[in-house]
């Protein structure tokens, strides 16, 4: 709700998205600090729009920056520049005054402008409830907008805050370490030592496209003040509240058409849609859904309604389609935005994939043991007639003596400046990206010792492996060298990672939903899935009982051998063994055909959620990456790709039982290990850890068949839906979650791939998702504000087109 930044007569910047302009957010660390150190950024431009909320962070964030003692007053820089007088920017700007700082606060338009253009009688909401107010913003109950703004001018009066308004900021431009001058339209430059970004969401009024929609004089994207509007002929585009309370304000003298694209006010609060709806059978105005304008002239429009053509006399347009966030003037900053792709994640995303390729198709190939080690090392051909000597001399000078030296120097200056700051004094030498060329070199420097011992140009001195890489021997005092190659103890770190980071999400979380879906999940993995079948494995040797166990569990078709009995049983093995091996296949056919459309039908895709050892890497390691997941139509339609791979799968079963085995060899290389495997976890950080999951996998989308009749839902309370979009953007299946909230309908498996993660109800920041059922409690609750006849809103007969 704070005042936002306009970027309109600056060149538009482009960039590549995976999610839709309302979920592009800077990333930002838990003191609320950007990618670039020394700007902060808080409120609803963090994707949470509630005023309560941006107060609260505003009170918050000035504690947590980090300030240079004394420095600011000596050379003339602020300690802060605040952008924005929203909630968040006037409660920031308190707080520094309290404590003594030297700050302004540069407003674009007025205080609180976004409060200000409300139409009259518009509430803002105190929500949630059950938020304390901790900031010195007086907001503890839901205030109309006059009083509102009343209590706000109060505060800035009384506490005479440095407020310029009318200010607009152009860029903000870093010149030094914490150093940064903001520049304003106007030319004036403010130097400071911090700046914090307060801008809002609203960066720029959404822009109708047709012929006409430049026309200032008769196109509007702001309702101020309906008395300025009498006797004309006047159409409102848009379907949210907005457009709607605008709609409703200009009736009573005008002749009003409200356009909306959809078929259907999904998004009005339910007083809303039931006051324009009443409006429209009475005849008062005229609502033309499924409809666009095509064309604007001076006193008439053309509008497609359903696809068929027509002109309507108008005097003005009023657009109220919503707003897109600031993405330029945060780039332009050069801030590090979620959902932005740049080329530094670019780059990123290849290392994960080829580490990923790595993982799984060559790391069997390199062991930690000698006793695991086969013979000579690893060739790099081509490279003997290139690197000789004198090369291989001069790289083992540079990476044994030159590296160590610069790395520990580095080290020294990044614990001296990290002292120095935190004792509030300016850095002794600052290195940009230190941390990452620290790392760069430990691992250069790691890889150097070595490459000697696994790497060889000699072509007599190479061997078929696999490959000996010292250093981890010790390791194997307390781990069983069933481990010793790379691929072991890469599954064994990634189901001890599962425990781990389950363990700290639930923690983090401390709601029972997470902590009964994290708990199962180490519990199915630690047993049944993985950690019995493979101690048995690693204790007793082979054994029939590790077969089974694996398929009791693991179904097909993301278990592909689950029909086989051959991997269980062979030749000179005990006939019981046999006998075990063919209940592990009854069983795997139970399991897929039963108990998995069963248990769909019951609780939905939960399977997918608690027990899968995918989605378990998902919903633990991989949840802080669940906001990254594509988002919007596209990558929608490619869910559909899924049964491809349920037919693929079934062809490749088939082809196997009947001796064929090399449709079943490429599935499992193509699909079981390249997509599963290399490409699904590597670009984890990239993609969101559920692109597996929702295009590929062939479980899911036979779960998602029988889920057309799952009892599984999610019910929103009707009416309370605040449309901020973070069950959207936290949903790792690109389910358009808000939308179903909005119209108080319930998300099924009917028309979605939800595996019921639970996060969207954890995460809602009014608590008004609910799994299953709405609570007794919540039924009979009203959700909508008392609906009452407005004495301003007079009959007034319309023609319906």
């Amino acid at each position: 709700m704070a005042a936002n930044v306009t970027k309109s007569d600056r060149k538009k910047t482009s960039y590549f998205a995976t999610v839709p302009p309302q979920e592009i957010l800077p990333i930002v660390n838990g003191r609320y600090e950007s990618s670039v150190k020394g700007i902060y950024v808080i409120g609803d431009v963090t994707g949470l729009p509630l005023v309560k909320v941006a107060a609260n962070q505003g009170a918050s964030v000035i504690a947590k920056m980090k300030f240079d003692d004394g420095t600011a007053a000596d050379d003339g820089r602020l300690d802060l520049v605040i952008i924005g007088a929203g909630p968040a920017g006037l409660s920031a700007a308190m707080e520094a005054q309290e404590r003594g700082l030297k700050y302004v606060v540069l407003e674009r338009n007025k205080i609180a402008s976004t409060v200000r253009s409300f139409p009259p009688g518009k509430k803002v909401y105190a929500e949630p409830q059950f938020v304390r107010n901790e900031s010195k913003l007086d907001f503890d109950e839901d205030l109309d907008k006059d009083e509102f703004l009343a209590r706000v001018n109060r505060l800035v009066d009384e506490r005479k805050l440095h407020i310029k308004e009318e200010t607009e900021v152009d860029r903000v431009r870093k010149v030094g370490e914490r150093r940064f001058e903001v520049e304003t339209k106007s030319g004036k430059s403010f130097p400071t030592q911090q700046v914090l970004v307060a801008v809002g969401r609203q960066g720029q009024a959404r822009l109708l496209e047709c012929p006409g929609a430049d026309n200032a004089a008769k196109v509007t994207y702001r309702l101020h003040t309906p008395e300025d509007y009498n006797d004309a002929d006047i159409m409102v585009v848009g379907g949210g509240n907005s457009a709607i309370e605008a709609a409703l304000l200009l009736m009573p003298h005008n002749r009003v058409t409200l356009s909306y694209r959809g078929d259907d006010l999904f998004r009005a609060k339910e007083e809303n849609r039931q006051l324009i709806e009443q409006a429209q059978r009475d005849g008062r105005l005229n609502i033309l859904y499924q409809s666009n304008l095509k064309a604007i002239r001076d006193d008439e429009v053309d509008i497609d309604v359903d696809g068929q053509s027509h002109t309507l006399a108008n005097d003005h347009v009023i657009v109220q389609i919503g707003t897109l966030p600031p993405v330029d003037f945060l780039m332009d900053m050069g801030l590090e935005l979620d959902g932005v792709w740049t080329g530094k994640r670019l780059a990123l995303s290849v290392v994960g994939l080829l580490v990923g390729i790595f993982v799984y198709f060559y790391s069997k190939n390199f062991v930690f043991h000698p006793d695991a080690a086969g013979e000579g090392k690893l060739l790099l051909p081509g490279l003997e007639s290139i690197v000789g000597p004198t090369q291989l001399g001069f790289a083992a000078f540079l990476t044994g003596t030159v590296l160590p030296i610069a790395w520990l120097s580095l080290l020294a200056l990044k614990l001296i400046n990290g002292n120095m700051q935190s004792r509030g004094h300016a850095a002794l030498f600052n290195i940009p990206h230190s941390t990452s060329m620290l790392i760069a070199g430990g691992l250069l420097y790691a890889g150097s010792l070595v490459a000697p011992d696994v790497l060889t140009l000699d072509p007599s001195a190479a061997g078929d492996g696999p490959y000996f890489v010292p250093g981890f021997t010790w390791l194997y005092n307390v781990v069983p060298k069933y481990f010793s190659n790379a691929y072991g103890l890469y599954y064994l770190v990634y189901f001890s990672a599962i425990a781990g980071f389950g363990l700290y999400w639930a923690i983090k979380a401390n709601h029972r939903l997470i902590w009964r879906r994290n708990l199962t999940i180490i519990a199915t993995q630690w047993t049944l899935w993985w950690g019995i079948p493979t101690f048995l494995a690693v204790f007793i040797g082979r054994n029939p009982w590790t077969p089974l166990l694996t398929r009791s569990l693991n179904a097909w078709p993301l278990n592909m051998g689950a029909f086989n009995v051959d991997p269980a049983v062979g030749p000179g093995d005990p006939a019981w063994w046999h006998t075990v091996a063919v209940v592990g296949v009854v069983w795997a056919a139970v399991l897929t055909f039963i108990v998995i459309p069963l248990v769909t039908i019951r609780w939905g895709k939960i399977y997918c959620s608690y027990i899968c050892s995918c989605g378990a890497l998902a919903e633990t390691v991989g949840n802080g990456f669940r906001h990254r997941g594509p988002k919007g139509d596209t990558p929608r339609k490619m869910e559909r790709m899924g049964f491809i791979f349920v037919a693929l799968a079934t062809v490749a079963t088939i082809a196997d039982l009947y001796g064929f085995e090399g449709p079943l060899g490429q599935y499992n290389l193509w699909v079981g290990t390249a997509l599963a495997g290399a490409v699904a976890i590597g670009l984890y950080p990239f993609l969101g850890q559920r692109v597996w999951c929702r295009m590929w996998c062939p479980l899911a989308f036979w779960m998602n068949f029988w889920g057309r009749w799952s009892q599984f839902k999610i019910t929103p309370e009707k009416g309370k839906c605040i449309d901020c979009n973070v069950c959207n953007q936290y949903c790792q299946m690109g389910i358009d979650i808000k939308s179903s909230a909005l119209k108080g309908e319930p998300i099924t498996l009917e028309d979605s791939p939800c595996v019921g993660c639970n996060e969207c109800i954890v995460r809602c920041p009014m608590e008004i998702l609910h799994l299953g059922d709405l609570p007794i409690a919540k039924q009979n609750a009203s959700a909508s504000l008392p609906i009452v006849n407005s004495p301003l809103i007079k009959p007034r007969k319309r023609e319906v087109v």
